[in-house]
């Protein structure tokens, strides 16, 4: 039943994606028009949020990185973002709520998924998460991490804001989330 559901939830995942300019499992797309990322970059991921009003709560946060030859080869366990500290807060989310994937072919859709059973930890502070990893998965050059991350709270200014995205503390890049303002503003 839980697989089902995971399979479930990842396809309205990826038609939900399509809908707001993202693709694949969990995150971005990489359609026929958009600049592949480029890994001698140091602004190597994409961030994303399902909702990109100021002062939303517990907004869905979509991450991509593309694997680079310094993570190339080991095992992936570990994801960390880091949103500026004065501007975003972080709350904790439940393993089950975050999802994971790696596409590995560059079609901007998971081919690989991980679930709650391969989080062996969740830690946060105010401004960022760390995800632990159990994935058996290795890590190759040109892999695009995927995640959502379900529970980070928009600050009250609109702009665009630069996160930074570590995988397995080897490889660190940064990415820009932009925050709309209120349709009343």
């Amino acid at each position: 039943m839980r697989r089902i559901l995971l399979v479930v939830t990842l396809a309205v995942l990826v038609s939900i994606a399509g809908c707001s300019g993202l693709g694949g499992e969990t995150t971005d797309p990489s359609s026929d028009d958009e600049e592949p990322l480029d890994p001698s970059s140091d602004d190597n991921s994409t961030v994303d949020s399902d909702d990109p009003m100021t002062n939303a709560t517990d907004a869905n946060q979509s991450i991509r990185i593309e694997a680079n030859e310094s993570v190339a080869g080991s095992e992936w366990e570990s994801l960390t973002v880091t949103y500026p500290r004065e501007n975003f807060t972080v709350d904790s989310a439940q393993h089950g709520d975050i999802l994971l994937g790696a596409d590995t072919t560059g079609d901007g859709t998971a081919d690989r998924t991980f679930n709650e059973t391969h989080v062996s930890g969740v830690n946060n502070n105010d401004y960022s998460f760390t995800v632990e990893l159990d994935t058996e998965y290795t890590l190759e050059a040109g892999d695009v991490i995927v995640a959502e991350y379900p529970a980070v709270d928009n600050p009250a200014e609109p702009g665009e804001y630069t996160v930074e995205v570590t995988l397995n503390e080897d490889q660190t890049a940064n990415g820009t989330v932009a925050i709309s303002g209120n349709e009343t503003d």
